[in-house]
């Protein structure tokens, strides 16, 4: 991507030096204790070379037809000739320079030869031993590959199956569609994928209308959907829409927007001002005084970093002439109005510092032992908090996580999951991953009311503003409550509901107090649960009588299974009812737009929702998949691979602006990426899929490996 109106960061205080951490490395020793005719008993000894380990997980390929029979000190699984090795509770940790042991008894064909497995990985990360910083080490890393320290400008403080015309895959949480690898079963997760560091897309990114909404609210306590005239959301900038996620990494500030901004930022400390926003408080300090404060704490609030000499000279001189404390309450006013419209504060910068400067400054021994592309940029702490704070909360960094950036502590995997979980844990992240949903499926038109589902009589006010509330609800709770699997996100056999929803999906008596959500077990027969029979989901592509075939047709396939059919369709050449790509639309034919089952249609005829998903990997794949309703199509595709990995896929757009094959797949020919682009980002992506399915399909995990990627650290320009 090209780098656009840089010079309106000129003064933004890029560092120049910082340290950087080499990648952790382990060491396996394999040996065989004993062996007879057909069998063997062998042992394995896992030194840990890196960052200590709470748990670790081990997997290999056996080089032949060896079969585990037993096996202690740990729990496996084997597929073919793929193993994992987990820790059992006594020996989860594993400190640095400790070594483990493990040891199990094969069965092999006679007059095989027993050899050692040509690679082993520890918990994803490939065992070469130790290393020196001449040494490239493995691509695939569970942490940032290498973390930076900065100087001294710095503080240094399932149960179906995908049937084709001659075969039948079964479903399983580790297999592949065929769209996603063509590597037999028995290949280690992310073969292709350990050589070289990763990169992500460097940008400069528009705040969304959310994340400035956001951001406001909680810098100044100001919250402009509440607390202003609606007139001034007229004067933020319209967000980008690409894949149905808001996307401003291609939008500039022109003067005309820069000064709509500076009208907002008025109204914005106006309010604070009546509010006695403590940003706008300097109870007993001289104007020195406060304007310290405000350039050293205040500033690096709203810039997500310390600001730099420029920075504090100009805004000091803002404070020039203020005696009284009405005076430097006024000049406090002017410097918030001035950094709330200033290109530091409405951008949000993923830009680093240039590796070729590192080099050019014989600054050699800082670089990570991995080799790194001289055109590369790493992300300084700062940066990677704002990163942070934005792809989990959609909203600035906190003070926690600006202290962490402060104190090099975004460094280690532990370090990253420990801040990436205690921001999950916030209000505001149930709250982005709510809107998440609504971009994923596209259920936004609920939650703004533009459905046309609405103009039914039965679909009340409360029972609108419950239907979008349930999606952020339900992913809340299965996702960052319960830490559950990926396919109860999709069908469950309950809900999170309030007592209007309770009413209006015909579940009879309860005791539900008033608007609260609760977790509310559905008798099956009369409705299920899961995002994908969901009141929203159904409504988002229902008119006021019936549910639309064509809309819910597009919507499984290109929001769950990520097709990408955005061209030309059939739905003009006939029946859509017997054609192959729009069938599987039908499924929802027993539901009303509410999403209550029905069992006759407006005619009184009995609805009919069995039908074929033609297509599971592709749109053309000539794979099927029966259902019989949409409870049943539901269940069915929250235990496909091609699901999962579109979600996953969903994830990574979110975080980075981009897909992993093209930029927007509904223009193709114009936003194709190039073979290195894709290379790295599907390889970010089998990670996120791996460390998904090796916990259960948990969610949250891959969410916490998301904070992680070598992509949000390194980042190279690209084109978009």
């Amino acid at each position: 991507m090209n780098l656009r109106s840089l010079s309106l960061l000129s003064a933004a205080g890029m560092l120049m030096s910082y340290t950087i951490n080499v990648q952790a490395q382990c060491d396996v020793k394999y040996t065989i204790q004993s062996k007879w005719g057909s069998g063997a008993t062998l042992d394995i000894s896992i030194t840990n070379l890196g960052a200590p380990k709470t748990t670790w997980e081990l997997l290999w390929n056996f080089s032949n037809a060896e079969k585990i029979s037993q096996l202690w000190n740990g729990s496996y699984i084997q597929t073919g000739q793929s193993v994992r090795v987990k820790h059992v509770g006594w020996n989860s940790m594993l400190n640095t320079n400790q070594t483990d042991n493990f040891g199990f008894n094969i069965s092999y064909p006679n007059g095989m030869n027993l050899t050692r497995p040509a690679d082993f990985f520890l918990d994803g990360v490939k065992c070469v031993g130790k290393t020196s910083s001449s040494v490239a080490s493995s691509k695939y890393s569970s942490s940032l590959a290498s973390s930076m320290r900065s100087s001294s400008s710095l503080p240094s403080s399932a149960s179906s199956s995908v049937k084709s015309s001659s075969s039948t895959y079964p479903l399983s949480s580790s297999a592949r569609s065929s769209s996603v690898s063509s590597s037999a079963s028995s290949t280690p997760p992310l073969a292709n994928c350990t050589d070289n560091l990763t990169y992500g897309p460097r940008l400069l990114r528009v705040l969304t209308r959310a994340e400035y909404i956001n951001s406001v609210r909680d810098l100044t306590g100001v919250n402009l959907l509440t607390d202003l005239p609606a007139t001034n959301l007229d004067l933020l900038l319209a967000n980008t829409r690409v894949n149905g996620f808001d996307n401003n990494t291609q939008e500039t500030i022109t003067k005309f927007v820069q000064a709509n901004f500076g009208k907002l930022a008025i109204n914005v400390v106006d309010k604070a001002t009546a509010n006695l926003s403590s940003l706008l408080s300097c109870p007993g300090l001289t104007a020195e005084a406060c304007a310290t404060r405000f350039t050293t704490v205040t500033l690096t609030r709203i810039f997500r970093r310390p600001a730099t000499e420029q920075e504090i000279e100009q805004y000091l001189s803002l404070f020039a002439g203020a005696v009284t404390s009405q005076q430097i309450t006024a000049a406090l006013g002017l410097a918030l109005r001035t950094a709330l419209s200033s290109p530091q504060f409405l951008y949000r910068q993923e830009t680093g510092i240039a590796v070729s400067d590192i080099r050019a400054g014989n600054n050699a021994a800082l670089l990570p032992a991995q080799p790194i592309d001289n055109d590369a940029y790493v992300l300084t702490p700062y940066e990677f908090a704002s990163f942070l704070a934005f792809t989990f909360t959609g909203s600035t960094p906190d003070d926690e996580l600006l202290n962490a950036a402060k104190n090099n502590a975004l460094q280690t995997d532990s370090q990253i999951e420990m801040q990436v979980n205690r921001l999950l844990n916030k209000t505001s992240a149930r709250e982005h991953f709510g809107k998440f949903s609504e971009r994923w499926l596209g259920t936004e038109n609920v939650s703004n009311g533009t459905t046309s589902a609405f103009f039914a009589p039965e679909f009340t006010a409360e029972v609108k503003q419950s239907l979008s509330r349930e999606i952020t609800e339900w992913f809340g709770h299965v996702v960052l409550d319960e830490a559950g699997p990926f396919n109860t996100l999709l069908a469950s056999n309950y809900g999170v509901i309030n007592k209007v929803l309770f009413n209006f999906y015909g579940l009879g008596y309860t005791n539900i107090d008033g608007t609260n959500f609760v977790k509310t077990n559905y008798p099956a027969h009369i409705r299920q649960g899961g995002l994908l029979t969901s009141g929203a989901f159904v409504a988002s592509k229902s008119d006021t009588s019936a549910t639309k075939p064509s809309e819910l047709a597009l919507a499984i396939r290109n929001r769950v299974l990520c097709q990408d059919v955005y061209g030309p369709t059939t739905l003009d050449a006939g029946p859509i009812r017997d054609n192959s790509f729009w069938q599987v639309g039908f499924a929802y034919q027993n539901l009303y737009p509410g999403s209550q089952k029905r069992t006759q249609d407006s005619e009184g005829n009995p609805v009919n929702s069995v039908g074929i998903l033609t297509g599971v990997s592709s749109a053309i794949d000539g794979a099927t998949l029966a259902f019989s309703s949409a409870g049943d199509l539901a269940q069915k595709l929250s235990t496909l691979d091609a699901s999962r990995y579109c979600f996953v896929e969903h994830n990574f757009r979110a975080a980075f602006g981009t897909g992993t094959k093209t930029f927007d797949p509904a223009k193709p020919g114009a936003t194709n990426l190039s073979s290195a682009e894709q290379a790295d980002y599907l390889c970010e992506k089998e990670r996120l899929d791996y460390a998904m399915t090796s916990n259960g399909n948990n969610v949250r995990t891959m969410l916490k490996r998301l904070g992680s990627l070598q992509s949000a650290r390194y980042r190279k320009d690209r084109s978009q």
